[in-house]
């Protein structure tokens, strides 16, 4: 039983791995979609593809009734969970077309603080003396970002902040949803959700799809890879590892970002750019592993850049 244990956290610690190379790719992938298509285009064509890929292949296995049946409360709690993710995931992709995808990346972490700090205002979570160092070194890394980010990026920066200030409210408002709603039909309920809001959103804007027929198989892509495959490769690894865990193994994403942006796309952070991310991702596995320690608190982990 022991050697079957440690084989299945072996395996979580893989999986866990490849969530976040996955996420790494898909925010390298959006940048590239980014060069020919609206941040709102993309996100009408990935999440319907999402909602689309998800009813062929596990809307069956659940079936219609028991994925729809939720109680007004239920019902409630998704649509505000489903209106703050769209609003983040728009805001994060619209930061990502204006800046380096490294850079985002890193600074996307900041939804970690942000969302200890809306669960100690919400749910009168505790703040432990760990978590303010880490709060401060984050904080330290944004600060060193914003001083030495070179001015064409400057309305990225603030966007990207932006989706991980609405990234923290989601953590929030998931926390509630999951009490009613179980987490496969919030997934799939959300992704469609957030299909008819940005198709909506599309067509009052008059927006075009010129562009597409050069990044469509980017966007078909994108659409698995985000909202579906990261996210399952997630829940995975929550099955076989503590959330801590998978939390700080989630903040390696960044440096996947760095690796294959810098590969496909040629782009890479200076150095004093770098340091500033490095000084955000160690702030915020500081944060993950004081809260572990602390049981009468709950961990704040981002979990929705892995829905993207």
């Amino acid at each position: 039983m022991p050697a079957l244990l440690s084989s299945s956290r072996r395996t979580g610690y893989v999986i866990a791995l490849i969530s976040a190379a996955g996420t790494g790719v898909a925010t390298v992938l959006g940048k590239w979609n980014l060069e020919h298509l609206s941040p709102l285009a993309m996100n009408c064509l990935i999440f319907s593809t999402a909602t689309i890929i998800m009813t062929i292949f596990w809307l069956p296995t659940k079936g219609v009734r028991r994925t729809f049946t939720q109680s007004r409360q239920g019902w409630l709690w998704l649509s505000l969970f489903a209106v703050t993710s769209a609003l983040a995931v728009w805001a994060f992709w619209a930061g990502v077309q204006q800046m380096d995808p490294s850079l985002a990346a890193f600074l996307n972490r900041a939804e970690v603080p942000l969302a200890i700090l809306t669960g100690m205002i919400f749910l009168r979570e505790r703040f432990t003396r760990g978590e303010i160092v880490g709060t401060l070194v984050a904080l330290a890394g944004i600060v060193i970002m914003r001083a030495t980010l070179r001015v064409e990026y400057s309305l990225g920066f603030y966007l990207v902040l932006l989706g991980a200030f609405f990234f923290a409210l989601t953590e929030f408002l998931s926390k509630i949803a999951l009490r009613h709603v179980p987490a496969t039909s919030l997934a799939y309920i959300r992704n469609m959700f957030m299909a008819v809001m940005y198709w909506l959103a599309f067509w009052v804007g008059d927006h075009s799809l010129e562009g597409l027929e050069h990044i469509w198989p980017g966007v078909i892509a994108l659409g698995f890879m985000g909202p579906v495959f990261n996210r399952i490769t997630y829940l995975l690894a929550l099955e076989r590892l503590e959330l801590s865990k998978v939390a700080v193994i989630g903040q390696m994403q960044p440096v996947f970002t760095v690796i294959v942006a810098f590969l496909t796309l040629g782009l890479l952070p200076t150095v004093r750019e770098t340091a500033g991310g490095v000084c955000l991702v160690i702030g915020c596995v500081l944060m993950v592993l004081y809260r572990t320690r602390h049981p009468a608190t709950k961990l704040a982990n981002a979990t929705e850049t892995r829905s993207r």
